[in-house]
């Protein structure tokens, strides 16, 4: 049986130090909008992108990378937003916009370039680091409706971009994206499997298991702040929890047998996991006192749960039907709806955050492909597609991408898309092999 871990997605807002170390967010004391309200679930369903100018990235002091950073960071987190249109204006403003040119140019500038939303960066050096004020404003006002700063080191300027970026998405949505969300995944670097994590968009990853042997299957908790993984580092295979940010690590106490595929519910207070019982794998939820409850029993395997946003239903694979398949059931058990009819093989399932969703691997000829099916059933579809395995989805915070493991330029890698299997990126490039890709939102508030 072809491997089949998967966590499942969960859209949170729990505050938790986990990036920023000594970079703070101020806000300036602008105004928020009084109606520029946009609902990201419209622009999902495929309305226009809200239209963005940037009127000046100016240096204070900082170098002239430093200003390139910025502007590639802020431009593709605005484009990866799935809201945001964005373009540079050209107009190199200095100064505070607010402070050198009156309403009335804002909005003129706003109606001359056709822009809704209009974006001033400031990167300046400090004596141990570097200071990042972004400014907002409202186009058809010509009034700054925000402003934030924030500081830190050298190497955190694309953390502070990630942030002015996802308050900005905040700010006219109610929702923060993905700009400050992470990715667990396996990779062989150091020619044993461990688990690695790392920014939304690729950069700095680092290891969080030093196990030496085979690690498998992570699975980050909804705020990104704990890990559940399999690993053979005591001889057989034993379920690890790792807090992210200390690295502590304590071995989860034994449920039987194998235990792989773990799963955090929604609110990140317990978990499923797939355990050996009796010779066949079963589905297991784990409580925060460690209490395990056994949710399936059937001769079959059933492995990699994902649960519904809401937490009151689980996806897995199960081989009960003959082959591997998509079923779904209650959290707390019983029977299960089969879910996959294309293909004779069907695994890995991860339900998008809006519930309306689950994509899993499928296998179409000779090649695993991620394929998406309606959440209460329905006709699934391909959405990748070429002579290559791509496998192990897992949706973004924001349910506005897909990432997955690819073997289509060579080794393993982990890239992310559309939903709808467009605007594939690559986000690994380390020269070995990457997948099971787990995402969650990581994001301080």
């Amino acid at each position: 049986m072809h491997p089949v871990p998967r966590p499942r997605r969960a859209r949170r807002a729990l505050a938790g130090a986990v990036l920023l170390l000594a970079a703070c967010l101020a806000g300036l004391g602008a105004p928020r909008p009084a109606a520029a309200v946009y609902d990201l679930a419209v622009t999902r369903q495929g309305a226009g992108r809200v239209p963005v100018g940037i009127l000046g990235l100016v240096s204070q002091g900082a170098s002239e990378d430093a200003i390139d950073e910025a502007r590639q960071v802020l431009m593709a987190d605005l484009r990866r937003s799935g809201l945001f249109q964005a373009r540079d204006l050209d107009l190199h403003v200095a100064q505070p916009p607010d402070q050198v040119l009156k309403p009335f140019r804002l909005r003129t500038i706003g109606q001359d370039e056709a822009v809704e939303v209009l974006l001033w960066v400031q990167v300046t050096r400090r004596p141990n680091g570097l200071a990042l004020v972004g400014h907002v404003y409202d186009a058809a006002r010509g009034k700054r409706v925000a402003g934030r700063r924030y500081t830190g080191p050298d190497t955190m300027l694309r953390v502070m971009v990630h942030r002015f970026v996802g308050e900005l998405i905040h700010l006219y949505t109610g929702e923060y994206g993905i700009t400050h969300s992470r990715i667990a995944f396996v990779s062989d670097q150091t020619g044993t499997k461990e688990i690695y994590l790392m920014d939304y968009d690729g950069y700095a990853p680092r290891r969080l298991t030093t196990d030496r042997g085979i690690a498998l299957t992570p699975a980050l908790s909804p705020d990104a702040s704990r890990l559940l993984y399999a690993s053979q580092k005591s001889g057989g295979w034993r379920l690890y929890e790792v807090e992210v940010n200390s690295g502590a690590r304590d071995a989860v106490p034994r449920l039987g047998g194998l235990a792989i595929s773990p799963a955090w519910n929604p609110k990140g207070d317990g978990y499923a996991v797939a355990v050996n019982i009796r010779g066949n794998q079963e589905l297991v939820h784990v409580s925060p006192s460690g209490r395990a409850r056994q949710l399936t029993k059937d001769p079959s395997d059933d492995v990699s749960p994902a649960w519904s946003p809401d937490g009151r239903r689980i996806a897995f694979t199960s081989n009960r039907g003959g082959s591997p398949q998509v079923y779904v059931m209650n959290a707390s058990g019983g029977r299960a709806k089969r879910l996959s009819f294309g293909g004779n093989y069907n695994s890995e399932p991860s339900w998008s955050p809006e519930g309306d969703l689950i994509a899993y691997t499928c296998r179409r000829g000779a090649w695993f492909k991620i394929c998406v099916v309606p959440a209460r059933g329905g006709a699934s579809r391909a959405i990748t597609d070429g002579p290559w395995d791509d496998e192990g989805p897992s949706f973004s915070p924001d349910g506005r991408h897909i990432a997955f493991a690819s073997n289509r330029g060579g080794r393993h890698d982990i890239y992310m898309m559309d939903p709808d299997g467009g605007g594939v990126e690559r986000l690994t490039y380390n020269g070995a092999n990457n997948t099971a890709p787990s995402w969650a939102d990581a994001e301080e508030r």
